[in-house]
């Protein structure tokens, strides 16, 4: 037993070491050094230029590079999920915007990223943010964890006395877990065989070409992702839909979105809110399955909207515009062109 015990140790502890080697040095997801990656992503925004080629980034750490390095407050912010991450200075002419949207934002992104606005003296005259379900709802991601002092900061500072509570979820151990996965390895492996380059280049100028970000924060996607095959969009979408709906809201989230109103209002940062459609079919598909979420949360943004007075453009509801099934890129995003013809065309 003990030499088979012997054998195995002498097998595992190479082999261990290779896959920890490889996950280490390849690392096609920038687990391991996040912020430099980031770090170098922003010197070139912060320049003014733009930035091609970036991949697998931490979006909460580059907007933490961002606004710390700003010299200039924006005079807009637009804050939110990807959803509005194409709304950028041309929606807004002669203004200086900055896009700080990230993937699947919750309430906590937005709040910390308030809280480094704030610690920095950048809060601007009007911020836009993008009200989602996803903003309020019960279920979010641990993204946000990234920048957690900030909403910290934030809570202690700010937030009235029944909303300072910590949020104890710890952040998973990703990268220890990462160094040792297989899963991992073979993702590794896979980038070095097609040739993976996550070197991301100075575009100065010019329009990025496979995906990247422009020096406003705008995200500029992948030419594949701008032309969808539409059919099959609308398939998905009526498909999860059904399938999974929407989370319903929380009531201590939306008392943290009112208290940022608030807080913006009072500092005299004129708020707007902007409510994006979802694809037709996945819209369809969680009012007929799923009861009246999307009435709830357009219910609750209303009130929030009504009884602070707040600018709030848009709607769920992609016939409201007629938007064309070809005017979404998947079942959460509709296309630049269609936000421009929802600020265009309806004001509430």
């Amino acid at each position: 037993m003990r030499r088979l015990s012997l054998k195995l140790f002498v097998i595992i502890v190479p082999v261990g070491a290779i896959i920890a080697a490889a996950n280490y040095f390849i690392d096609p997801a920038n687990l391991f050094y996040p912020r430099e990656y980031v770090a170098g992503i922003a010197a070139i925004l912060l320049k003014g230029h733009n930035v091609d080629n970036i991949s697998n980034y931490n979006e909460r750490l580059l907007q933490e590079q961002m606004i710390t390095g700003l010299k200039q407050t924006p005079d807009i912010v637009v804050l939110g999920s990807s959803r509005i991450m194409e709304i950028g200075n041309d929606f807004f002419p002669g203004k200086r915007v900055l896009n700080v949207g990230v993937s699947h934002a919750n309430i906590h992104d937005i709040i910390a990223i308030t809280g480094l606005l704030d610690s920095m003296g950048r809060l601007p005259a009007e911020a836009y943010i993008n009200v989602d379900a996803g903003l309020v709802s019960e279920r979010h991601t641990d993204e946000w964890q990234s920048i957690a002092p900030y909403y910290t900061y934030f809570i202690k500072k700010y937030a009235a006395q029944d909303l300072q509570k910590e949020d104890e979820e710890a952040a998973k151990p990703a990268r220890l877990y990462a160094l040792f996965s297989f899963e991992y390895f073979k993702q590794s492996l896979h980038f070095v065989l097609s040739n993976g380059n996550k070197k991301y280049m100075d575009a100065q100028y010019a329009k990025p070409v496979k995906y990247g970000r422009f020096s406003d924060g705008t995200i500029c996607y992948a030419g594949e992702y701008l032309r969808p095959d539409t059919i099959k969009i609308a398939s998905d979408a009526a498909i999860t839909g059904a399938k999974e709906g929407l989370t319903p809201p929380d009531p201590d989230n939306i008392r943290l979105l009112g208290n940022l109103v608030d807080f913006f209002r009072e500092r005299h940062v004129k708020v707007h809110f902007i409510m994006l459609p979802y694809h037709p079919a996945f819209y369809t598909a969680v009012n007929s399955s799923h009861g009246d979420l999307f009435y709830s949360y357009d219910t609750i943004f209303h009130k929030i909207a009504v009884e602070r007075q707040v600018d709030l453009k848009g709607s769920f509801d992609s016939n409201r515009y007629s938007l064309r099934e070809n005017e979404f890129y998947d079942m959460h995003h509709c296309s630049k062109e269609a936000i421009k013809k929802i600020f265009n065309t309806y004001h509430l």
